[in-house]
């Protein structure tokens, strides 16, 4: 790993950033946030997870300020926030998709709003789709019964975890934002150890948030400001080890907050959804998988 530094003092907010292989977007992030806020009221931080596109030397060339960390292979979601995390020196961290574009008022206003929630310890705000309409980035934390029906592309069922109807103009408590904009004091990630890295790809932020809750930590939904949130396609393009990994992650945090039921409920599921993907019988690996909380 390598890094380069910013002089970056005190910033009110650590901005941080994990990419692979998205020089365009993260480009775009980047110059949105530095256009919109003064370098010394924050410092962002960007971790590369061994991109092969050219998007660390456009960091370079382009955004010097950047404190840059670059990775020998790509270590996933969780371990490349992690090790931004470590490096933050800001009071309150927020954690960044690389396909976004920040408003003017995004860091005012959800760095103003912790500063005047003692009580709050993560705060969110709208992602917006390209064509101006609001992404459903709130959820409930998932029952088995949710995962089940998700799975199974049953969606018409999934109404209450996705919190159909909810109120993007109301500033209201929630209990699992997308980290694709999510805004945590320092201390708590620090106490919290940060995400859990078996979590490497999906459910982190789930996690996550359940463990913040846990600790007495309320989050909420600010509809005050907002960033465009381009989405992506790789999950739903990932090469067969990934979208094994990832079925790994989803068996892993149902097993851990649901008990070992949600092994032989889901594992069935999850191996017919990998084979229609990949025709690779890698699916019949996730019987054998072990985690915490399953018998064997």
């Amino acid at each position: 790993m390598t890094a380069i530094v910013s002089d970056a003092r005190s910033p009110h907010c650590s901005v941080i950033i994990a990419t692979w292989n998205t020089r365009g977007l993260v480009g775009e992030a980047l110059a949105s946030l530095f256009q919109h806020n003064p370098a010394d009221s924050m410092e962002v931080i960007v971790v590369d997870n061994a991109s092969t596109d050219g998007t660390a030397e456009m960091i370079r060339e382009k955004f010097p300020l950047v404190v840059l960390l670059c990775e020998a292979m790509n270590t996933g979601y969780a371990p490349a926030n992690n090790m931004g995390i470590r490096m933050a020196t800001g009071r309150n961290v927020l954690l960044l998709g690389s396909d976004t574009v920040v408003r003017k008022d995004t860091l005012s206003v959800l760095t103003g709003y912790l500063d005047a929630h003692p009580d709050v310890s993560a705060v969110a705000c709208r992602l917006m789709n390209p064509d101006g309409t609001p992404q459903m980035s709130c959820r409930r934390f998932p029952r088995l019964r949710d995962a089940l029906a998700t799975y199974l592309s049953w969606h018409r069922l999934t109404g209450r975890y996705t919190m159909k109807g909810f109120d993007f103009n109301k500033t209201q408590e929630v209990e699992q934002p997308a980290a694709t904009c999510l805004m945590v004091r320092r201390s708590t990630l620090e106490r919290l150890g940060g995400f859990d890295e078996t979590f490497a790809i999906l459910y982190n932020d789930v996690d996550l948030c359940r463990r913040l809750r846990k600790d007495g930590g309320r989050i909420v939904y600010n509809a005050e400001t907002e960033v465009l949130h381009h989405g992506s396609s790789t999950t739903r393009s990932a090469p067969p080890a990934v979208r094994l990994e990832m079925y790994r992650n989803i068996l892993r945090y149902f097993s851990r907050y649901h008990g070992a039921l949600a092994r032989w409920v889901l594992t069935p599921v999850l191996i017919i959804r990998y084979l229609a993907a990949t025709r690779s019988l890698a699916a019949f690996r996730l019987f054998s998988m072990k985690t915490e909380g399953w018998p064997g």
